[in-house]
């Protein structure tokens, strides 16, 4: 069984990530970019926003491999 290793970067990318499309989704009043949706007399979460939250830190991971990869390369 394989198991996953994270580093506490990893955790800090995943919570710079929520915090700027939390940020960006109550400034803007935009419901999809937000992950948390708390109204006066509800709570949600946002399924399209949690998609789109991990999409953005594999993207996130991806291009990080790749620029270590061409780094050690030159």
């Amino acid at each position: 069984m394989m198991a996953m290793h994270f580093k506490k970067t990893d955790f800090l990318k995943v919570i710079a990530v929520l915090l700027i499309y939390t940020t960006v989704g109550y400034l803007m009043n935009v419901d999809v970019l937000k992950i948390f949706i708390i109204r006066t007399d509800e709570f949600s979460i946002s399924i399209f926003g949690v998609v789109l939250w991990v999409l953005t830190f594999i993207f996130i991971q991806y291009i990080g491999r790749y620029f270590s990869k061409t780094k050690g390369n030159r």
